[in-house]
């Protein structure tokens, strides 16, 4: 059987926005049996070059470890070894039951993400006494992800050696070793096999207590700069090089990238063909469309793309001859149902009748089964704008410097005797409405509910859910009762119209920014970004949706072919690659 042999360790700047390099590690097939017995004697260590020595966890700007740490890789057909050299002035280490609560005595420990996604990750910790615990996560405890502990790296052969003498006060000590041979079968999911992947996402970490009370010292290969080492976006690569071929490494950042559509039922199918091509070919990733054709999705999909359904869920016109009774109500009395607001299509439903969640679910279900759908995409899930975007307001010769009672919904019989059972109030009753947090939350809660129960019944089916909402958690609320950033969904594309709140493009950024925080990592932002708007200042615009952490962005009237292939040249020039 072959083995393998380490090669250089070279630490590249490949992460665009990162404030400390990540670190890339080669390791070659080995040329000899590995014993694993933590003296690293094999000629495959020998010839292995150690890795750059760790750093504080924080990054460059920390003060340097005050005790030498290296680590070496190798690989087989069958597992990854690992070596590392800690520089220890007195070994010690006090834990023997496995899986105990390693860090709490000095440690080594390894991180290893075959799959490059971050969602499902490995961590294996030893002390002195050789002494593991292993685990496996789900995702970083950022995203809401949590430890798995029965999990058990199955078949792991580890092995320490001490230069000096173990737990012995008053020596002085030089050293203590690690190897270990972690089984590639081990590292299976769902039965994917991990050798099949050239570059993985890896980390090292050493937690040294320079004083028994701490605090502890956390000393790393590749810094994440800041003290978490469950961020798996910053850990270094480890390239599996084979002869002379070397894996390429992924790109800098991998973004998604999405368009909404109506149908053009005039076109082509040679139009339609030309037109998905190009924009495949510039970047785009996914196409929204505004209704369904079998036609247009399948062409779509033989270019590459992905087709959604884009899906009008409270603003429902065509229900008016079927369930009057289910429409919202303002203030003044007045109904959608025959006194719209603004404009004669706005016929918004009334979310605490428990018959129209009943019924969008089944709807976007029934519609998420049709032929070449991807997903279903929820708009309008809200209810009417109590507040409208200050450019439009001239339009409907109206100032919304206040909640005006004739837009603000609902305050139909069942809403009232609702709340009135859950605080004793009639908000009919309440003088200032607009500053009642209970009348503000009941309605909040209310879409939020209607949300809910549509996730719940695709996602039983195996759907995917996405929506577009209001720009920012905090315009959503106050404009139009929609608290998005406490939904179960894993993708929202805020509507960053920038012309039609008089802004500049920069706007776009501090509003994806308070996006990406309300969500913590457990959904996808996608910027929405009015294509015409930001025509001028296309590549503005992008700067400042993917430079404050969008998953990518969603056109809206457009882009034209021009503004694909400045899409294009965007992604090129900063080294995106886009999700396929």
């Amino acid at each position: 059987m072959k083995r393998l042999l380490l090669v250089l360790v070279l630490a590249l700047p490949v992460m665009a926005n990162a404030q400390s390099p990540t670190r890339v590690y080669d390791a070659r097939r080995s040329t000899d049996k590995m014993k694993i017995d933590g003296k690293l004697t094999e000629k495959t260590w020998k010839e292995a070059v150690p890795s750059t020595e760790f750093v504080d966890i924080r990054g460059k700007d920390w003060p340097a470890p005050t005790m030498s740490t290296t680590m070496k890789m190798a690989w087989d057909d069958d597992c990854l070894y690992v070596g590392a050299t800690l520089i220890e002035h007195n070994v010690t280490g006090s834990l023997k039951e496995h899986d105990s609560i390693i860090y709490k005595d000095n440690d080594f420990e390894v991180f290893l993400d075959p799959y490059c996604d971050g969602k499902l990750y490995y961590e294996i910790e030893n002390n002195a006494l050789g002494t593991v615990m292993d685990l496996m996560m789900e995702k970083p405890y950022s995203e809401g992800g949590t430890f798995i502990m029965n999990w058990d790296c199955k078949g792991l052969e580890l092995a320490v050696s001490v230069d000096g003498t173990l737990n012995r006060k008053g020596d002085s000590d030089r050293a203590w070793y690690v190897e270990m041979a972690i089984p590639f079968d081990a590292l299976k999911r769902d039965f994917r096999d991990p050798r099949l992947n050239k570059v993985w996402r890896v980390n090292f970490s050493r937690v040294e207590w320079l004083k028994p009370e701490g605090p502890e010292e956390n000393w790393v290969w590749s810094p994440t700069d800041k003290v978490d080492i469950h961020l798996p976006s910053k850990w270094g690569y480890l390239r599996f090089c084979d002869g002379q071929s070397v894996p390429e490494l992924p790109h800098a950042r991998t973004v998604k990238n999405w368009m909404w559509e109506g149908l053009k039922r005039d076109w082509s199918d040679e139009q339609y063909s030309a037109h998905f091509r190009k924009a495949f070919e510039c970047g785009i990733c996914a196409v929204l469309f505004e209704g369904y054709d079998e036609r247009i999705y399948r062409l779509c999909k033989e270019a590459g793309l992905e087709a959604h359904y884009w899906r009008w869920t409270m603003n429902r016109a065509d229900l008016l001859d079927s369930h009057p009774e289910w429409f919202a109500v303002n203030r003044k009395s007045e109904s959608t149902f025959d006194k719209p607001a603004y404009v004669d299509y706005y016929r918004f439903l009334c979310p605490s009748h428990p018959e129209v969640a009943e019924f969008l679910a089944d709807d976007y279900l029934e519609l998420s089964r049709l032929k070449y759908v991807d997903g279903m995409h929820l708009d309008y899930v809200r209810f009417p704008d109590v507040i409208l975007p200050v450019s439009l307001w001239s339009g409907y010769g109206i100032e919304q410097t206040s909640e005006l009672p004739e837009y603000d919904y609902c305050y139909c019989e069942l809403c009232r005797e609702k709340f009135k059972e859950l605080t004793g109030k009639d908000p009919l009753d309440l003088k200032y409405p607009q500053e009642s947090q209970s009348w503000i939350n009941f309605r909040l809660d209310a879409i939020t509910a209607v949300v809910e129960k549509i996730h719940k019944t695709l996602e039983a089916d195996g759907k995917f859910l996405s929506a577009a909402v209001f720009p920012g958690p905090s315009m959503a609320r106050k404009m139009v009762r929609q608290d998005w950033g406490n939904w179960p969904l894993k993708a929202y594309f805020p509507m960053i119209y920038n012309g039609f709140y008089d802004e500049g493009v920069e706007w776009i950024g501090r509003s994806v920014n308070e996006s990406v925080k309300a969500v913590q990592g457990r959904a996808a932002i996608y910027a929405g970004v009015m294509y015409p708007d930001i025509k001028d200042d296309f590549e503005k615009a992008l700067d400042a949706a993917y430079g404050n952490g969008a998953s990518g962005v969603s056109f809206f009237a457009g882009p034209d072919d021009e503004g694909l292939e400045r899409l294009k040249a965007y992604l090129e020039a900063h080294d995106y690659a886009v999700s396929r």
